[in-house]
C-alpha cells in the first residue's frame, strides 16, 4: 500500500516524458537534424497528448496531495512551495505549446521544439523534488490514511483539467478541490467539441446523423421505392411497387 501512490506518480511522470520524446521533429537537444523528419502532425499530436497528461497530473497533485505534503512534512510548506512555482512555469510553457497545436497567430515567438524542450527540463526538476517529498509523506502516513490519499488522488485524476492553466488552480481560491473540478468539466467539454482524444478519456462512438444530416449528405432517408421492370402490370393503386 505505501508503494501504491508513488508508483502511479512515476508512472506519470515516464509517461510525460515518453510521450515528449515521440514529439520530438527529429532535432537534438541544439536544434541539430538528428533523424529523418517525422510527420509534423504526429509530433502536434503527441505534444498534444502530453499537455493533457501533465495538466491533469499536475492539477491532481496540488489539489490533493501537495496539502497533506505541506502539512506533514517538514519543511513542506516552502518545498511545496517551489513545487508550485515549477508546476505554474511548467503550465506557461504548456500554454505556448497548445497555441501552436492549435494554430494560435498569438503563439510565442521561440519555436515548438524549444518550448518541448523547456518542458522536458522543468518535468525533470519537478519529478525530482516532487519524488522526494512523496516518499516522506508515504513513510509518515498509516495504511488506511494512504488508502484515502490514493482514492482521493485517483478520482481527482479521473476529473482533472486537460489543458493548462497559469493563472488559476495552483493555490489559494483557485486551487481547492472544488476549482480543479470546475477547470476539469470546463476542459472535457471544449476536448468534446474540439474531437480531442485524450489518454485515459474513452473514446465516443460516432452519434447517427439524424434528419438533417442525412440530407446535408445528400442521402436518402428512407428506401428509395423500387419500380416494375418493363413489361411487368403496375401494383395496384395503395400498394409499395415491388419486383
Amino acid at each position: 500500500m505505501a508503494e501504491a501512490l508513488t508508483t502511479l506518480v512515476d508512472a506519470a511522470h515516464e509517461d510525460a516524458v515518453h510521450l515528449l520524446e515521440l514529439s520530438r521533429d527529429g532535432r537534438d537537444a541544439t536544434g541539430t537534424p538528428d533523424a529523418s523528419p517525422a510527420d509534423p502532425r504526429q509530433a502536434l499530436h503527441a505534444s498534444d497528448a502530453a499537455v493533457a497528461a501533465v495538466s491533469a497530473h499536475l492539477s491532481a497533485m496540488e489539489a490533493v496531495v501537495y496539502p497533506e505534503m505541506a502539512r506533514r512534512v517538514p519543511g513542506g510548506r516552502a518545498r511545496v512551495a517551489e513545487l508550485g512555482r515549477v508546476a505554474r512555469r511548467c503550465s506557461s510553457v504548456m500554454r505556448g505549446i497548445e497555441q501552436y497545436v492549435q494554430g494560435d497567430l498569438n503563439r510565442p515567438a521561440g519555436s515548438v521544439a524549444s518550448l518541448r524542450r523547456d518542458l522536458a527540463a522543468l518535468l525533470a526538476e519537478h519529478a525530482r523534488a516532487e519524488d522526494g517529498l512523496l516518499r516522506e509523506l508515504t513513510e509518515r502516513l498509516s495504511d488506511a490514511d494512504r488508502q484515502r490519499l490514493f482514492d482521493r488522488f485517483a478520482d481527482a485524476m479521473r476529473h482533472a483539467p486537460t489543458r493548462p492553466h497559469p493563472h488559476l488552480g495552483h493555490g489559494g481560491i483557485f486551487g481547492g478541490s472544488l476549482a480543479i473540478r470546475l477547470l476539469g468539466s470546463f476542459d472535457h467539454l471544449l476536448d468534446v467539441m474540439d474531437s480531442r482524444e485524450v489518454a485515459g478519456a474513452p473514446v465516443r462512438a460516432p452519434a447517427p446523423a439524424g434528419l438533417w444530416g442525412w440530407y446535408l449528405l445528400g442521402r436518402p432517408t428512407s428506401p428509395a421505392p423500387e419500380w416494375p421492370a418493363a413489361g411487368q402490370p403496375a401494383p395496384p393503386a395503395g400498394q409499395s411497387p415491388s419486383r
